[in-house]
């Protein structure tokens, strides 16, 4: 289906990878899954996806630099990077949003709400 949506999920945590993919397909959406920010980048530049899903705290390289290198791709910038993680303090949704994500999505997850969440950010 072409107008089918493609979310890339960067997240270093397998079971919050599945239940966040599962969701996800579940509601219509294409869902590819990096395990951390590294991956996530060369997952990016190979499969352009329409919105990136980005934990925040992850091995090899974190999710606050990730967001910054595609922000600085031109190829990548107009990409809505939407942080999901538990780290729900002001001081670090502050620097998910500085570092180029959107929004911020509280982890746990919300099961029932989480494709209605991104789907404002969508083109």
């Amino acid at each position: 289906m072409a107008n089918t949506p493609r979310v890339l999920l960067v997240e270093d945590n397998a079971a919050n990878a599945y239940l966040a993919r599962y969701v996800l397909e579940a509601a219509g959406f294409e869902v590819d899954w990096a395990a951390n920010g590294q991956l996530g980048l060369e997952a990016a530049a190979a499969r352009r996806p329409d919105i990136i899903l980005m934990d925040l705290r992850m091995p090899v390289l974190d999710g606050y630099e990730a967001t910054r290198r595609l922000k600085a791709d031109p190829a990548l910038r107009d990409v809505p990077v939407l942080a999901m993680s538990a780290q729900a303090m002001p001081e670090e949704r502050a620097r998910a949003l500085a570092a180029g994500c959107a929004a911020h999505i509280g982890k746990p997850i919300d099961v029932a709400t989480l494709a209605d969440e991104i789907r404002p950010w969508l083109p």
